[in-house]
């Protein structure tokens, strides 16, 4: 019953959000299907039914206790200057020309984004004031026309204000302890790359390790979204999954399974100390560890109800993440793309037709799993990749499998070129030339992609039906073709 209450939690959550359904009408709910089961006792199937729908209930119940108003008093304010008293709540995120930071406001229930200039800095934890004029946060389009639901998106996060240009005034530092030396060991590794190796590959490798992107600059990114690389940038259970298993099939591969388990684990909770334990980067790494265990035990149905019981456990703590959180969506979905369809296309590659062409692929240091796990995911997040950017990748599939199997490998070095660049830079000279090695492969290779005719279609949003299709096709085909389907029935009676 794991995946039909952890679905019905979830469709609970989006029918709250759409329908703006009252609390009164889920407690109402809850009542009746209790009663009933009471009354239905001997009715299995009923009851599991009411059950469903009990769940589905709860879910607009915390989506209702989740959701805040904007603070009364600062809507009053809208479009006026105001000056507020607050902590930096959250770590800085800096861009080429701007800062962005969240302040968490004195005796309110509501934060507020601050847009201002790189300089003066301000830390995590720091108390300050701001001055300024405050303003709603507004949705915008990107250039293929798609709009992003921004308001929502910072909403998730009692974010409800945003201020440009304001003034603000450090008053004295503060904030978790534990926290503020994460983010300074960050900000230190990220000095010490950058000072070994050249832009743009010292901002490609900072934002392989550590999801800092946004100094790679527009035109480089452009093109990391324009040939399906972006996720590698992005602190997400997608990139951080496929690195982990990687290391798991390569140490397997060498006889040190136990080994491969400990390693990808340990590097797991190395990248979120390093990284700062943020909740983006802890809901990918929990994905990530479910994929990897999945690999491990080899009982796909196993792994697929920890992965349901996990994106359980993150939509009850924040709800608002299943509608409005793209990292979470594509962490979740990712690993789910890994359990159920990499053995599928791991025998379609290799044991089916195209085994003429795939069987030329040396079945050495896990390559043929990194492949099929490369392709089930990109193929199982195609739908969704495509709403949300417009952009249909021809390239991205063969890219992938070129470019994903560097990414250990430069962000090995790049961390060795930070560790050894903490005691002296001449030390940390070989790591980097190895990284730059690696990062300008990974940048040729997606440059050269790029100009490829016809490498990318810039689609535009695909309607929700259509996904809704696209991932029915899906179940039909993993039901209709997949061998795990016997091991799921194995795992059920087995476990009877």
């Amino acid at each position: 019953m794991i995946y039909a209450t952890s679905v019905s939690f979830g469709v609970g959550i989006l029918l709250g959000e759409i329908f703006e359904i009252d609390s009164a009408v889920a407690i109402f709910l809850i009542l009746i299907c209790a009663s009933l089961s009471l009354i239905l006792r001997k009715e299995v199937r009923a009851r599991k039914i009411l059950l469903c729908v009990i769940f589905l209930a709860i879910g607009i119940l915390r989506l209702n206790f989740a959701q805040t108003s904007p603070d009364t008093e600062l809507v009053k304010n809208i479009g006026g200057e105001v000056s507020l008293t607050g902590e930096i709540a959250d770590e800085p995120d800096e861009r080429d020309q701007t800062a962005r930071y969240v302040l968490k406001i004195d005796d309110s229930p509501s934060q507020a984004l601050l847009v201002k200039g790189r300089f003066p800095k301000f830390e995590y934890g720091d108390q300050v004031s701001v001055s300024g004029k405050i303003e709603f946060p507004e949705n915008f389009e990107s250039e293929n026309g798609i709009e992003f639901d921004y308001v929502s998106y910072l909403a998730k996060d009692k974010i409800h204000f945003m201020m440009y240009r304001p003034e603000v005034e450090k008053i004295e530092s503060g904030g978790n302890i534990i926290f503020k030396n994460l983010y300074r060991v960050k900000n230190y590794f990220i000095q010490k790359v950058s000072l070994a190796v050249p832009e743009p590959n010292a901002s490609l490798v900072n934002g392989l390790i550590f999801g800092a992107k946004q100094s790679l600059g527009k035109e480089i990114l452009d093109t990391m979204k324009n040939v399906g690389l972006i996720h590698i940038v992005a602190i997400s259970g997608y990139n951080l999954t496929i690195i982990a298993v990687a290391t798991l099939y390569i140490t397997s591969r060498l006889g040190r399974r136990n080994l491969g388990l400990t390693l990808s684990a340990s590097f797991i909770i190395l990248f979120a100390l390093m990284v700062g334990f943020g909740s983006t980067v802890i809901r990918a790494s929990i994905m990530a560890v479910v994929a990897i265990l999945a690999k491990y035990l080899g009982r796909p149905g196993q792994a697929l109800r920890t992965l349901f019981l996990a994106g359980l456990m993150m939509i009850l703590w924040n709800p608002l993440i299943l509608k409005s959180d793209p990292s979470f969506q594509l962490s979740f979905m990712a690993t789910l793309g890994l359990i159920i369809y990499s053995p599928m296309v791991e025998n379609f590659l290799f044991n089916s037709w195209p085994k003429k062409l795939f069987g030329l692929v040396p079945n050495k240091l896990g390559l043929r799993e990194i492949i099929s796990s490369t392709f089930a995911v990109q193929i199982f997040l195609l739908p969704m990749l495509i709403k949300m950017s417009g952009i249909f990748s021809l390239v991205s599939f063969v890219l992938n499998i070129l470019i994903l199997p560097l990414v250990p490998w430069a962000m090995l070095f790049g961390f060795l070129t930070g560790a050894f660049g903490s005691v002296s830079l001449v030390l940390s000279s070989p790591f980097g030339v190895a990284t730059y090695v690696l990062t300008q492969i990974i940048l040729r290779l997606a440059e050269i992609a790029e100009k490829i005719p016809l490498a990318f279609l810039q689609v535009g949003s695909l309607p929700t039906f259509v996904v809704i299709v696209f991932y029915i096709f899906y179940a039909w085909a993993f039901w209709k073709f997949s061998s795990i389907t016997d091991q799921f029935k194995l795992e059920k009676k087995s476990s009877t």
